[in-house]
């Protein structure tokens, strides 16, 4: 590298050729956020089914989603797609990724505004604490304001302080509580919200 050029930050649409490199993302963010969250067996198999040819089936149903999300050609939502996977590369290298969307259920109070979801947004370990989360979370508010999103939320099991303090310093606030099963066990879960 030329001393003159400085490592760069790529907010891209993920690709098919993504997969091997979104697989070890996910599976050293996984490991380093629920260990001694989730029991082994449970961890350890919920990253196992994320594997390369998972991702490439991820990115290709992705990529063939239909074009429109409404009632045709007339509809608002016309041209986008019901949900986005952005992928963040440092310098050519995957760093991290977000998968967000039409949100998977309506809240209070019940109104004509579409919640938008992030359903994951994840970094591998050695790019936390740089201000990458905050750039790529910017990059998707900014979409599901694009997608036609009013209000945001986002999961994360309240025992993952990660997660729990990043949303919190993002403007989020305790808005839901729910659960998740994880091996059989009810892992409690936070919903934050952003107006």
């Amino acid at each position: 590298m030329n001393s003159m050029e400085s490592p760069s930050i790529l907010i891209r649409a993920a690709r098919i050729s993504d997969a091997a490199d979104l697989s070890k993302v996910h599976r050293a963010s996984w490991f380093n956020a629920y260990h001694g969250i989730l029991n082994g067996g449970a961890l350890r198999d919920a990253v196992a089914r994320r594997n390369s040819a998972w991702w490439r089936s991820a990115v290709e149903k992705l990529n063939a989603e239909p074009a429109s999300i409404g009632r045709g050609s007339l509809s608002p939502d016309a041209g986008l797609r019901r949900s986005r996977l952005l992928v963040l590369e440092f310098d050519g290298r995957v760093a991290g990724y977000a998968n967000f969307g039409t949100g998977r259920r309506s809240y209070p109070p019940h109104s004509i505004a579409r919640w938008g979801e992030v359903f994951e947004l994840y970094l591998a370990p050695e790019f936390q604490g740089l201000g990458f989360g905050r750039t790529l979370f910017r990059q998707v508010r900014k979409e599901l304001k694009e997608m036609g999103h009013g209000p945001l939320i986002v999961w994360a099991l309240e025992a993952n302080d990660l997660a729990t303090g990043f949303y919190l310093a993002m403007g989020g606030e305790r808005f839901v509580r729910s659960h998740e099963i994880f091996g059989g066990i009810q892992t409690p879960t936070i919903g934050y919200r952003w107006r």
